[in-house]
């Protein structure tokens, strides 16, 4: 009715669950972080309750479109007292059949049911929503059912989600031994102020608007009359849409939203709780004490009047979702309590500083760095001096390195937490050094992590973030990486036809060092700690998917030291293969496609043309022992072996071309490139038949 009229491709604010249109505020992050560590970690039995409206049935819309063919789910919304055998409920979730069977015949069906999915490595997840309508005795049944098990894993995974009611009904004594098997619970809260306009401009931006259609003080007292309940904002933005579209009116003022709640209140149906409604007012984000690093574009909104516009605002971008990770690590970032100066540090730099480098305020608080050691072997303190002084900087180590922990802490680094433990897979390891850097330096708005087999450009830090200043769509940025002798290395996989090496938008950084924005890096819940390798590639793939954008300079970022790296060509090339397949695994569908045409030549060229050849010629040789006697069966062998060798000279010749006659890194790139799909093979197999890297 009114999309064309405001300049929208959909309607932003309707009151149906919608994923696409979920918004990320600090309580909704958590929650669903909560079910993330419940199905990734197996926690029997997960909660999330929340007051009508504030979004838990758009939480859970949400799972189940992340949630991958790994995993059996059941979403039941209907379940009532007196309403039917709760077993019949839970199988008819499960697409099973149910009628004319007796309790114990469908209690022995879903048994055998969960046992099959076992057996096929699928995990069974059970979502009933609005659980406060369940009785106690189908509570306790569910509890039955979560004993079901095999050896020491529990075959069904059970999240409850419902109204604060369902909290009550666990609480109660009879359900002691439900509410002990409670691995993981949060409550969602209505939005604050601050969420309110971010909740707003969120869902406009995803609806195509490109412009200003709310005024702060319209949206101020949409946050009043709602309470922060989202279903509640979005029937008084709607509404407020169509009288502002019959009016004519191209902005939605604080006049406009009093007629609304008015009409709603004295003529309609205001959908508010009683207890809602005489609650306190809302109070906005430093009021209530919580994100302390809040969204800094929304401070100059009270300037705005229904009566002029402002300029619009640059980030338009809807806030990047979560991914998998452990919601303890997303919970240490909501406050931060003590903020720590940290100490200037003493000692030499890598090289002497520029005069470009000495106009650089060495008090700069607003980028911290975290060094990652992924072995013993690789010293982390050139990349720490570099650095510079009066900068928060954490080092953690990959699977542990107490030598490099060692060096480290006398280099002035902070050690992460835990570091005498064995952080892997690195994913964990980052999140770990990040959170410790947090801890020191709260207020940080960028975070660069740096390799410790390298050092940091002087200049490239400051050059980083006014490029980010510049830009605020982009979320990673990343440089050049070059060698002691000052030429450029490649951070894209030999042979990879991804270009990211090129200046400009990039759809992944492959390597480890990277400067990222805060903002960005919390709203995906930092880097995924599921994952074998590429957890940097998985963590831009999954910004860009929420409409970040990744960037590469020309600028040097770091200089890089060569490090031992055990096996040499075929185990580098065998570790490309598996990171290849992996990358695939995650990403390989469309529009990414990571890793997919890597692997699908390393099969190519690394087994089906060999295996053909090598078959070819034994069967010539066959074919000429019994057709061809006075043929030697050797010499029609080696010349077909002979064409197979010629197809791969020929391959490695057109690429020294393309790369360049005469440069002695074309002949080794090329040759590296053909001859490593064998080995890139190898690794990919590793990966397919549960080998580990």
């Amino acid at each position: 009715m009114y999309e064309q009229f405001f300049g929208l491709t959909e309607k932003p604010f309707s009151i149906q669950p919608d994923p696409a249109f979920l918004y990320w505020g600090r309580t909704h992050r958590l929650a669903y972080a909560m079910l993330e560590y419940g199905v990734l970690n197996h926690a029997g039995i997960s909660v999330i309750t929340g007051e009508v409206g504030c979004g838990k049935t758009t939480l859970v819309h949400r799972l189940l479109d992340q949630l991958s063919d790994t995993h059996t789910v059941a979403l039941i919304s209907n379940i009532q007292q007196g309403r039917g055998d709760l077993l019949s409920w839970v199988l008819m979730g499960f697409g099973e059949p149910f009628a004319g069977k007796t309790h114990v015949e469908l209690f022995s069906q879903l048994q055998s049911f969960f046992i099959s999915e076992y057996s096929k490595g699928r995990r069974v997840v059970l979502i009933i929503d609005e659980a406060q309508n369940l009785s106690t005795d189908m509570l306790e049944e569910l509890r039955m059912l979560s004993n079901i098990n095999a050896g020491k894993d529990q075959l069904l995974q059970l999240i409850l989600v419902g109204q604060p009611e369902l909290k009550e009904l666990l609480n109660k004594p009879e359900l002691l031994q439900l509410a002990q098997r409670v691995g993981s619970d949060f409550h969602l809260t209505p939005l604050n102020v601050e969420e309110v306009h971010a909740y707003i401009d969120t869902r406009l931006a995803i609806a195509g608007c490109r412009r200003r259609v709310f005024t702060d003080r319209a949206i101020e007292s949409i946050a009043e009359h709602s309470r922060g309940v989202p279903r509640v904002i979005n029937i008084i933005t709607d509404t407020a849409l169509v009288y502002a579209f019959s009016a004519e009116e191209l902005v939605v003022g604080v006049e406009t939203i009093r007629n609304v709640i008015r009409d709603k209140s004295e003529f309609g149906v205001f959908g508010l709780a009683s207890d809602e409604a005489a609650a306190p007012p809302l109070r906005s984000a430093g009021e209530a004490g919580i994100d302390a690093f809040a969204d800094n574009s929304k401070k100059n909104r009270r300037n705005d009047s229904d009566e002029a516009i402002t300029a619009e605002r640059d980030d338009r971008r809807p806030p990047p979702a979560p991914s998998q990770n452990d919601p303890l690590e997303i919970q240490q970032r909501a406050t931060a309590d003590v903020i720590v100066d940290v100490a200037p540090r003493s000692g030499g730099q890598l090289r002497e500083a520029s005069p470009r480098f000495s106009g650089i305020k060495e008090e700069s608080s607003i980028t911290g760095v975290v060094v990652v050691a992924s072995d013993n072997k690789a010293s982390p303190e050139a990349a720490i001096r570099s650095a510079g002084d009066g900068r928060a900087i954490v080092f953690v180590a990959v699977g542990g390195a107490p030598d490099a922990t060692a060096t480290a802490k006398g280099a002035g680094a902070v050690i992460a937490e835990g570091s005498e433990r064995s952080f892997i897979p690195a994913g964990r390891a980052r999140n770990a050094g990040y959170r410790q850097l947090k801890k020191i330096a709260p207020h940080l708005e960028y975070v660069q992590f740096v390799d410790a087999d390298a050092a940091l450009d002087p200049d490239w830090i400051a050059t980083a973030e006014k490029f980010m200043a510049r830009r605020p769509e982009v979320s990673i940025v990343t440089g050049a990486i070059k060698s002691l002798s000052g030429s450029r290395l490649s951070q894209a996989p030999t042979g990879s036809r991804d270009h990211a090496d090129d200046e400009g938008e990039i759809q992944c950084v492959y390597g480890g060092s990277a400067l990222m924005r805060v903002e960005s890096f919390e709203a995906a819940g930092g880097f995924r700690g599921d994952l074998l390798t590429a957890e940097t590639v998985d963590l831009c793939i999954r910004l860009r998917r929420r409409g970040a954008r990744i960037w590469r300079l020309d600028e040097a970022m770091a200089i890089c030291r060569p490090a031992a790296k055990p096996g040499g060509w075929w185990a580098q090339s065998r570790h490309r293969g598996f990171d290849n397949a992996y990358c695939a695994s995650l990403h390989g569908g469309p529009p990414e496609r990571l890793g997919m045409m890597d692997t699908v030549l390393a099969v190519l060229w690394g087994f089906l043309f060999p295996t053909a050849v090598i078959s070819a010629a034994l069967l010539g040789a066959l074919v000429a022992m019994k057709f061809s006697p006075s043929t030697p069966p050797i010499l029609i062998a080696g010349a077909i072996l002979a064409f197979g060798a010629g197809v791969f000279v020929f391959r490695i010749a057109a690429a020294v071309v393309i790369r360049g006659l005469f440069k002695l890194s074309s002949w080794k790139t090329a040759f590296a490139t053909v001859t490593g799909r064998f080995p890139e093979f190898l690794g990919a197999c590793k990966l397919w038949f549960g080998a580990k890297r």
